[in-house]
């Protein structure tokens, strides 16, 4: 049997304190885990901690990071002739719902819920890395989609932050909250971003005005 390469175990030893930092900061929250906590769990060495993290803090961002770039994977691809047809939104939004609802990517928000207030850079890293960066790459997406027009700019953020907002509805928060405690299927949560999609691209109705 081949021993693994140095580098891999380099790798395997920093997942695995930032595997134990998650666990941790769920379970005793960011101030109640010290340092000798996540090197007893990982089984890790305090040098090796500081010299890839630094801090808990470090330790912290390394785990919201690792979280925006698995979402950020979405984007990473050409969007194709199809960025603002019924399909191709119905695509992306499932993907990205399936994405953000994994139990990592729910560890991290109830992390961050729970600890923002101590750390406020990092859920600044997070809100500006994560949430705001998605929102700004789907409009740039949404613009060159859309037929040009003086306010295509504002007009695509706009439906950026509508769409993202239909897409998710509450299953997001439901699951955040504890009110379900697996994520949806695949099929449901299709069908949701289905009729989040039809809803979005034929617009809401306003109800007929009272008479008077």
């Amino acid at each position: 049997m081949i021993p693994a390469k140095p580098q891999n175990r380099g790798l395997a030893r920093r997942q695995a304190m930032i595997d134990a930092a998650k666990e941790l900061f769920l379970e005793k929250g960011f101030g109640g885990t010290s340092l000798s906590d996540i090197l007893d769990r990982s089984k890790g060495s305090r040098s090796t901690l500081y010299e890839q993290f630094g801090n808990k803090e470090g330790l912290l961002r390394a785990i919201v990071a690792e979280e925006t770039t698995r979402i950020w994977d979405l984007f990473t691809d050409e969007p194709g002739p199809c960025s603002f047809c019924e399909d191709g939104l119905v695509a992306l939004g499932t993907a990205f719902v399936q994405a953000a609802l994994t139990p990592n990517a729910i560890a991290v928000f109830r992390i961050l819920v729970a600890e923002g207030h101590r750390v406020p850079d990092i859920a600044e890293f997070f809100f500006n890395d994560g949430p705001r960066a998605l929102k700004t790459r789907l409009a740039e997406r949404f613009r060159a989609a859309l037929p040009p027009s003086s306010d295509e700019a504002e007009r695509a953020e706009a439906y950026a932050r509508i769409y993202l907002g239909a897409v998710m509805g509450d299953l997001y928060v439901r699951l955040a909250l504890g009110l379900e405690s697996q994520p949806p299927t695949e099929a449901r949560i299709e069908a949701h971003v289905r009729a989040a999609v039809t809803v979005f691209l034929d617009g809401v109705g306003r109800p007929a005005a009272k008479p008077a």
